[in-house]
């Protein structure tokens, strides 16, 4: 390492120690420390500490927030029992479902990207963000990332990324020691600059969308180029994670990639240890699956948020499939585990037989398709899809038929196919790509 990159990095952590001394007090070490030993506690501590939090926290609805004491009538003592908490509610009682106990100026306006539709605005307060934070600090850890390390963001959240000619964009960047590539625009010109610039300061980690990381692994396996770089892991997140992504990106950088799930509505729900099972989040959250038996039928996923008391989120549905595991981890982690991450409700697929299809199926069938630029496949009833594809030259009869044989052999024989060949596939407002969309619900 250079005495160049040496004197970054000692500057950067000095950085990050005042932020964190200023945004969450001078015991924040020692907060990481009790996280420490909270998450590596036994299973049975775990789970006093959110019935604790869980008490503490319906206590707090019930008490201060108009839409929970409606609904409750009194203060509840089985969660199991309270009704979902789903987006329209959100939409429709949003002034009513923030805390008479937490003023208006300490609320902090919050919204998602709206992938999967409109956006949803909702509010969060100082407390629940440092919690969040020391959360994600807790767990990138897992991925090799450390205050003041060196680490290359592909990213595109307008909210997180301002434009890079803003004067607090680029000081951000520099006390964080991070180097951002827009996951937005991810142009030649711009994946080669990169690429330079990490050659001749190597990143420690990356963290990245799914589907960006994929594109510039691509644009670098495919130009010839080698990462001269010791990365000690990748992070993804925001985006499902498929296995042609971590294959790719796992080769061309020489480093494991961990999946990151989480959601802005709630923050950091699980991360990927180094066994690749997902650990559930159980410091600030409490998670159930929405199904007769979690662990062997996958259902919605239903996320309470522990520590935001401005606007509580009791069992919010937060548009995602999983499944559960009873079985322990060989990495050593008390923490409950993901079996199964189905991605958004509204890219799992459902056939007649009510049979559950992975997004990740579609994509892992299509990635390599000889003249297939872009793909959507779209579940319009159970009946009929319509499948828009951008092709180049190379594109023949026998490409087509193939995607057609695939998506019947899943979704059923006789399952209409139309195909729609277009220019391109427009970034929806998120800017998180849509490979896969299904207007079907459970109850169609």
């Amino acid at each position: 390492m250079s005495i160049r990159s040496i004197t970054k990095k000692f500057i950067s952590k000095a950085a990050w120690r005042a932020y964190n001394t200023y945004r969450k007090g001078v015991t924040y070490g020692s907060q990481l420390s009790r996280i420490d030993a909270l998450l590596n506690a036994p299973r049975a501590a775990i789970s006093a500490f959110q019935q604790s939090q869980l008490e503490k926290l319906l206590r707090h609805a019930y008490r201060t927030t108009p839409y929970y004491r409606e609904l409750f009538k009194a203060e509840p003592s089985d969660i199991s029992q309270i009704p979902p908490l789903e987006k329209r509610h959100i939409r429709e009682q949003l002034a009513r479902l923030c805390s008479e106990a937490v003023p208006q100026q300490h609320r902090i306006k919050n919204a998602t990207g709206g992938s999967t539709g409109e956006p949803l605005t909702f509010y969060q307060d100082r407390n629940y963000w440092n919690q969040r934070n020391l959360s994600v600090y807790y767990f990138d850890q897992w991925a090799g990332w450390n205050f003041g390390e060196r680490q290359l963001i592909i990213w595109g959240a307008l909210s997180d990324m301002g434009s890079p000619r803003e004067w607090r964009h680029q000081l951000n960047n520099f006390w964080r020691n991070h180097y951002w590539l827009n996951g937005f625009h991810l142009t030649d010109l711009r994946m080669r600059t990169t690429f330079q610039q990490m050659d001749k300061s190597p990143p420690q980690t990356i963290l990245a969308y799914p589907s960006s990381l994929y594109q510039f692994a691509r644009f670098i396996f495919e130009n010839g180029l080698k990462p001269r770089w010791d990365l000690k892991g990748i992070i993804s997140s925001a985006e499902m994670l498929h296995s042609h992504h971590r294959d790719l990106a796992e080769t061309v950088f020489s480093t494991k990639v961990y999946n990151r799930y989480g959601g802005r509505e709630v923050g950091l729900i699980a991360m990927e240890c180094e066994e690749g099972r997902l650990h559930i989040n159980c410091r600030d959250l409490y998670l159930e699956i929405d199904s007769p038996d979690p662990y062997t039928e996958p259902g919605d996923i239903l996320i309470t948020q522990l520590n935001n008391y401005a606007m509580p989120f009791i069992r919010y549905r937060i548009g995602d499939i999983g499944r559960l595991s009873d079985a322990s981890c060989p990495c050593g982690s008390p923490l409950p585990v993901l079996a199964e991450l189905l991605g958004r409700s509204t890219a799992t697929f459902r056939t007649r037989t009510r049979t559950l299809i992975h997004a990740g199926y579609f994509t892992q069938q299509f990635y390599n398709v000889v003249g297939l630029e872009q793909f959507q496949l779209i579940q319009e009833t159970l009946k009929h899809c319509v499948l828009k594809v951008v092709v180049n030259t190379q594109w023949t009869e026998a490409a087509r038929r193939y995607m057609v044989q695939k998506i019947q052999e899943a979704l059923g024989a006789d399952v209409i196919v139309t195909i729609e060949f277009v220019k391109e596939i427009p970034l929806p407002t998120s800017g998180k790509r849509e490979f896969t969309i299904s207007k079907v619900t459970a109850s169609d």
